[in-house]
């Protein structure tokens, strides 16, 4: 059983590839540009391995590498991003 985190149409996953995902992080793009992150989810049995917090920073290299924003919506999402004074700078007003 091979599991890695690998990109899917509107964001990110972890798990099996051709399998259900069991994490993922859920983004889109919104009207001014920022990557909106909607919703961060992990299997309760992955729970407290840092996979959620990985999928926040999958979204970070994206957003980092297209000179965007992010809107974290999810709250989780927001929790990692204003806790982390590296990562405050990327935060869309």
């Amino acid at each position: 059983m091979s599991m890695d985190f690998y990109q899917i149409e509107q964001g990110f996953a972890y798990g099996e590839p051709n399998a259900i995902p069991l994490a993922r992080i859920t983004m889109r793009t919104l009207n001014n540009g920022a990557i909106a992150i909607d919703h961060t989810y992990v299997s309760p049995s992955l729970r407290g391995q840092g996979i959620a917090r990985k999928l926040v920073l999958l979204v970070v290299e994206v957003a980092r590498k297209e000179g965007r924003l992010i809107a974290p919506l999810c709250s989780y999402a927001r929790v990692v991003l204003q806790g982390d004074e590296n990562l405050k700078d990327l935060i869309a007003p």
